[in-house]
């Protein structure tokens, strides 16, 4: 553990420039988090593209996780490439001893294509290889993610797949879409089927890169009144109807 700890700090610090600097979040040294994110990242061959941003965004995710009542409905993620986060959400699950199911929706094949909203000012050069880079065969997620049988993998491009789930309650969803378009239908689709207290995470809200992301979000979301908070990270969550006061958390 304190290798992997220390792994971890000497990637912090060198993307934050302060090599020689003590810890100054608990982030940092979170020890239950990192032990569960590096095996995320080795369990579904993601090592090799860790970063800063990654990591936080994933911090925020194994903390929502473990304030949602799994007891409302089922989970679901939307696009999970290599199933990177889809790990991270199985296994506490797993430990959790969760009776329900884990959707998993995606063409496996990469993104979909791009519109008008999905291009950032400089436009986009090789959209084809960009979206393919996206795309990783069922077999190997459904390898990299056996250990966890209550998972069910809905195979095409969103929202095709849907219709599969239309009579489910979900307690938790993770939208990870890039792009307008899916984004905007998986709110449609997730948004009246969300439990009170339920949450949507959105990991591309922020990311500059794509901006269809936040446009789809911030249009669905207008005039709604559930607790919605954009993260430093580039993600953002929502949390259905639930009104905070003082000393609330999520």
């Amino acid at each position: 553990m304190k290798t992997l700890l220390n792994g971890s700090l000497n990637l912090l610090k060198k993307a934050l420039g302060k090599e020689n600097s003590a810890p100054q979040t608990f982030f940092e040294v979170d020890e239950a988090f990192i032990a569960q994110y590096e095996l995320a990242q080795a369990k579904t061959q993601m090592e090799a593209s860790d970063n800063l941003l990654r990591r936080q965004r994933h911090y925020s995710l194994y903390y929502l996780l473990q304030n949602v009542d799994i007891q409302k409905g089922d989970f679901a993620e939307a696009g999970c490439f290599r199933g990177l986060s889809a790990y991270q959400i199985g296994r506490y699950l797993k430990q959790k001893n969760f009776k329900g199911k884990f959707f998993l929706f995606d063409s496996f094949e990469g993104l979909s294509a791009y519109e008008k909203d999905d291009l950032p000012p400089e436009g986009i050069k090789n959209q084809d290889e960009k979206r393919r880079y996206f795309a990783c065969p069922v077999d190997i997620v459904r390898s990299n993610l056996k250990e966890f049988g209550f998972i069910e993998y809905l195979k095409g491009w969103i929202p095709e797949r849907f219709k599969d789930a239309a009579d489910k309650t979900f307690s938790f969803v993770h939208i990870d879409v890039d792009l307008y378009r899916p984004i905007k239908d998986s709110l449609e689709f997730f948004y009246p089927r969300l439990a009170p207290g339920g949450v949507i995470v959105f990991d591309d809200y922020g990311c500059a890169y794509f901006p269809g992301a936040r446009k789809a979000v911030d249009e669905f979301l207008k005039g709604k009144d559930d607790f919605f908070l954009p993260l430093p990270s580039g993600s953002a969550f929502l949390v259905k109807n639930r009104v905070y006061g003082l000393g609330d958390g999520v």
